[in-house]
């Protein structure tokens, strides 16, 4: 009976007193709740190690969006401070669909794709394991052995042949390439070992909790 008391005497400080010392041990009871217990169950029912991913970069983005050098664009296109607005989905297809139909996706097809207005910086997405991956699927996976970046990918299949499979960045021009890109990154022969999973919904804006604190701790490198 006392140790049942001394428990929720325990338990009561931490999540009901102001002091900072309670603070600091509610955060690392819920960092272990999510790390080892919530994890490893979501990841168990979804059939993947990555069942839910932070989106680091704007290039699933169907909005004109500023680069890392400041430029506005979309697909490409480089446009001025008085072109920044909403984008519908049309004024989407008019800056990006040529690529898709070059690739045999018309505008039809891409509309009936799931999430096919893609998703922004800083949102969650909910990955799921098992699945047949199509053309139209949004898919996270990791980089070819000889790539340097950092994370794995969240992009939209495009094409699948021989069992390997491309996709591409809604937002981006084209597609990543070993001798294009920065990061000697190949997006257009995935094989079924580098696939994660399929993104099948999106959290709006919750992810960029975890981007906020992974800057800041860059600036301090």
């Amino acid at each position: 009976m006392s140790l049942r008391n001394d428990v929720k005497k325990t338990w009561n400080w931490i999540w009901n007193s102001d002091s900072f010392l309670s603070w600091i041990v509610a955060l690392v009871v819920v960092f272990i709740f999510v790390k080892f217990i919530f994890f490893p169950i979501l990841s168990l029912i979804m059939g993947t190690s990555l069942p839910l991913a932070g989106v680091e970069s704007s290039s699933m983005d169907h909005q004109i969006v500023r680069d890392d050098l400041g430029i506005l664009n979309i697909c490409g296109t480089v446009l001025s401070e008085e072109d920044k607005r909403y984008i519908y989905f049309d004024e989407y297809w008019e800056y990006c669909g040529e690529w898709y139909e070059k690739k045999g996706i018309f505008q039809q097809d891409f509309s009936e794709f799931d999430l096919k207005h893609g998703f922004k910086k800083g949102d969650i997405v909910i990955v799921l394991g098992r699945f047949e991956p199509n053309i139209g699927d949004i898919i996270i996976f990791k980089p070819n052995p000889d790539s340097i970046a950092p994370r794995p990918i969240v992009h939209r299949i495009v094409a699948i042949s021989d069992n390997k499979i491309e996709t591409k960045g809604d937002h981006n021009q084209d597609q990543l390439v070993r001798s294009n890109n920065i990061f000697r990154t190949d997006e257009t022969e995935i094989s079924e070992s580098q696939v994660i999973g399929k993104v099948i919904l999106k959290i709006p804006y919750l992810g960029w909790v975890k981007i906020f604190f992974v800057e800041l701790l860059s600036k301090f490198r």
